[in-house]
């Protein structure tokens, strides 16, 4: 019978013992310095008294982290990693992690699970669906390290930039569930640009810029690109968009999209078009816990 303790319960030095030994093996390297841990745990808004380590007796087998979030009016959880050390695999140490985060979570009055699972890793994915989540979409993580051949102009239209809590301002604003990493408030060092059409708004995208300590871009990092779904001229809205958050496309750098929808095919199809190649490919599950009809 497997014990529980909370996250808040431990330093973050045996936390970050236990991740490292529980993803050893794993499909993707995911290991993790003590200050990138902590990083990560502040930036992706996972709260560590509702984040979880289980016990054989007075060893720890396995982690879960946890987030908790309201999103456009919906209480939202982020199962942030599940992670079962290599000799306690196979021995309901994850199924048991789950239930006991769900329970958490009924608690805190959570209306929707969400998380994210590699393509790949069937057993996962198997298991989450015998617990009741459902595969919402398939998520992209998408890059290009060379300059970019765009020649698609800007046209007649119009751009506005913005903080990423502008996002909100947006009359097109899409307020479906989103994946936890891509929404504003893990990224509120993002910029947001708006693409007007005779002063109405016709798209957006959230990004990030990653600059050098000289203040020199290095990189950009694309979270959402949205065009307003009764336009008949999308394409164009997206790609007048991309050719502004990538710039300058003559420049060679790191330009990265993380957990792009493929059911956002407009996006998606722009994005290879101009030699985006997928490096990762994850499912987005689901479940609804209570309250949302």
């Amino acid at each position: 019978m497997y014990t529980v303790k909370r996250l808040n319960e431990l330093t973050f030095d045996e936390a970050l013992q236990i991740w490292n030994e529980g993803f050893k093996g794993y499909l993707v390297e995911v290991s993790m310095t003590l200050e990138g841990f902590i990083s990560r745990i502040v930036k992706e808004n996972l709260s560590i008294s509702k984040s979880i380590v289980a016990y054989d007796g007075e060893r720890p087998v396995g982690i879960l982290l946890n987030g908790i979030q309201e999103v456009n009016g919906v209480k939202v959880a982020w199962n942030g990693g599940t992670a079962v050390i290599p000799e306690y695999r196979n021995k309901g140490v994850g199924k048991f992690l789950v239930e006991s985060v769900e329970e958490i979570n009924r608690v805190e009055e959570v209306e929707i699970s969400t998380l994210e699972a590699i393509s790949e890793n069937t057993p996962a994915i198997e298991l989450y669906k015998k617990m009741g989540y459902e595969i919402a979409d398939s998520l992209l993580l998408m890059n290009h390290d060379d300059s970019l051949l765009l020649e698609a102009g800007e046209g007649h239209f119009s751009f506005k930039k913005g903080n990423a809590h502008d996002i909100f301002s947006l009359d097109i604003y899409d307020t479906d569930i989103k994946p936890w990493q891509t929404e504003w408030f893990n990224n509120k060092d993002a910029e947001i640009l708006t693409i007007q059409d005779d002063n109405k708004n016709a798209g957006y995208f959230l990004y990030r810029r990653v600059l050098d300590k000289s203040g020199s871009q290095i990189a950009t990092v694309l979270y959402q690109g949205h065009a307003a779904k009764d336009r008949g001229d999308q394409k164009q809205i997206i790609l007048a968009g991309l050719k502004k958050v990538f710039h300058p496309l003559d420049m060679k750098m790191k330009r990265m999209t993380v957990n792009t929808p493929l059911g956002n095919k407009v996006l998606v199809d722009a994005l290879k078009e101009l030699g985006f190649s997928v490096s990762t490919e994850q499912v987005f599950m689901t479940k609804k816990i209570g309250g949302v009809s």
